[in-house]
């Protein structure tokens, strides 16, 4: 039996990247008609024929007001005056004639056009989904596409609904962070706590998740418009434009919405990529203005200096969504970086610096505007294969209880052993293997609820040198908060190879289970705790 022709599909509000799971088992990404991985999110309309991707992004500089832009965030959204400001400059944007929504107006040959979001992004997927066939030479037989988190129900239903419009098979929407937490390998065996950083052309996103027993759930998220890769590229249009008023007394960005002021931003989209990867990168505009061609170079250093300040609404987006998630910043084990943007490295240090050494601050799951898509198909290998179920709901669409706090086996009582974690979706079963003294003839069990334990404040440096040869001692993470159960279970005497297996199991209705065995005899006790109220 052939395999199924199934795709992993992000439609960015900026870029989109379609992507495939290959005969390698290795996510590959479907180059466009014009040999690029990404295919911005554009739709031009000129001389009677309609440009999409790269060719539409081109007509921003000639024809801006038949260009429509933004249309994703658009989908299952009311019109609203800041709505259509945050798109200034491109094709009008006004109230739908039935109040469904906002519409695009554009002009050409035959008049002017009124084109909804629903129907650009039904013809924008068909030219993606036309791209993927061409590339395959199969036809789609179905599509995990990415969603932010911040989708509410009815933009989550706009956009199933443009999919079937545009005969595109939906096999699943799946959230962003979990598409990008799936292509980082994060929703094995080990349970961890992450904290994805998605930095898009119009925006950023973070989301902490919770990956528990192999299941994904978000714990709090939050978002900014405030950075962004656009708002990057002004770091440097604004440098480059001070620069071109210099040598030729012209202001370019007088007007952003001018020729000008496009070339110089779309050139400097290219800038910004080069210095991700090298320490210095030319700006180079063919006239400009005033006839004047213009080209000049920045070094990293330079850009660093120049773009600090716009790191500080990430940080404050981390911190907020630490916040609403309940966790302080020592208690991530990993941070995962995705979106294009993601790639500056002073943006990259700037992340780091909200979290302690200890948390790892990965980019290694490939290039970071493609990590969403290739989780996608990744997800949708595994309903190829059957081990996902088609049609499920939204990995963090489910509003499955969770586990408040964490519970696990008092140490003392400044030390808590987590055996479940806080944000574990239930039910959810953990057991522990504990090991006895020699000659013990009683395994003692305390069970309880914990609490994280608050960092340390920076001592300040003394010159004890013994102080400085000294290993430094890691404080426990957490500490007991509440007493839930004791039990003692008598055994003959222990042996070294003596263990206990300790079973937590907490049900649906937060009921929690504790249960003791020493596997060899066969002995054990029970503790039942009833949920809290």
């Amino acid at each position: 039996m052939a395999a199924k022709t199934y795709i992993g599909l992000s439609l960015g509000n900026d870029n989109s990247v379609i992507a495939i799971i290959n005969k390698e088992h290795r996510a590959e990404v479907i180059a466009n008609e014009d040999g690029e991985h990404k295919t911005p999110t554009f739709i031009a309309f000129s001389g009677g024929e309609e440009f999409h991707g790269s060719q539409a992004k081109h007509q921003l500089v000639r024809n801006a007001a038949n260009t429509i832009a933004g249309f994703r965030d658009m989908l299952g959204q009311a019109y609203s005056a800041e709505l259509a400001a945050k798109h200034a400059g491109c094709a009008r944007i006004e109230p739908a004639a039935d109040g469904s929504g906002a519409e695009f107006v554009v002009g050409g040959e035959a008049g002017e056009q009124r084109v909804s979001a629903h129907s650009a992004a039904v013809r924008y997927l068909q030219r993606l989904r036309a791209t993927a066939e061409a590339y395959l030479g199969r036809a789609i037989e179905g599509a995990v596409l990415a969603v932010p988190a911040r989708f509410g129900a009815e933009q989550r239903r706009a956009l199933a609904a443009a999919c079937a419009d545009a005969g595109l098979p939906l096999l699943q929407l799946l959230s962003e962070p979990a598409a990008a937490a799936a292509q980082y390998g994060v929703g094995g065996a080990r349970d961890q706590t992450v904290v994805v950083v998605d930095v898009g052309g119009t925006g950023a996103d973070v989301t902490v998740v919770a990956a528990r027993g192999g299941l994904l759930a978000e714990a709090g998220r939050a978002h900014t418009d405030a950075l962004s890769g656009r708002a990057l590229d002004a770091v440097l249009a604004r440098h480059f434009a001070a620069d071109f008023r210099k040598q030729h007394g012209v202001d370019v960005l007088a007007d952003p919405h001018s020729r000008a002021a496009r070339k110089l931003l779309q050139a400097v989209e290219v800038t910004k990529r080069t210095l991700s990867a090298a320490p210095a990168a030319p700006c180079a505009v063919e006239s400009l203005a005033a006839g004047a061609d213009y080209n000049a170079s920045i070094n990293r250093t330079r850009f660093d200096i120049l773009a600090k300040a716009a790191y500080a609404p990430l940080q404050a987006a981390i911190d907020d969504a630490l916040r609403a998630a309940g966790y302080s910043a020592d208690q991530i084990d990993q941070v995962l970086l995705c979106g294009g943007a993601a790639r500056v490295r002073r943006l990259q240090a700037a992340v780091a610096a909200r979290f302690p050494a200890a948390t790892r601050v990965r980019d290694d799951a490939g290039e970071l505007d493609e990590v969403v898509a290739a989780g996608c198909a990744a997800q949708a290998a595994l309903i190829a294969q059957g081990a996902v179920p088609p049609q499920q709901p939204d990995a963090f669409g489910v509003a499955a209880r969770v586990l408040a706090a964490p519970v696990g086996l008092r140490i003392s009582a400044d030390c808590l052993e987590p055996v479940l974690l806080k944000n574990t979706p239930l039910p959810a079963a953990r057991t522990v293997r504990v090991a006895l003294p020699a000659g013990e003839t009683r395994a003692y069990v305390a069970v309880s609820e914990g609490e994280p334990v608050p960092p340390r404040a920076d001592e300040s440096d003394d010159d004890d040198e013994d102080d400085v040869a000294s290993e430094p001692e890691l404080p426990p993470r957490y500490r007991p908060s509440r007493l839930l159960a004791e039990m003692v279970l008598e055994l003959d005497a222990a042996t070294d190879a003596t263990r206990v297996d300790v079973e937590f199991f907490v049900g649906t209705d937060a009921k929690l289970t504790v249960t003791a065995t020493e596997p060899a005899s066969g002995k054990s006790i029970t503790a039942e705790i009833p949920a809290s109220s």
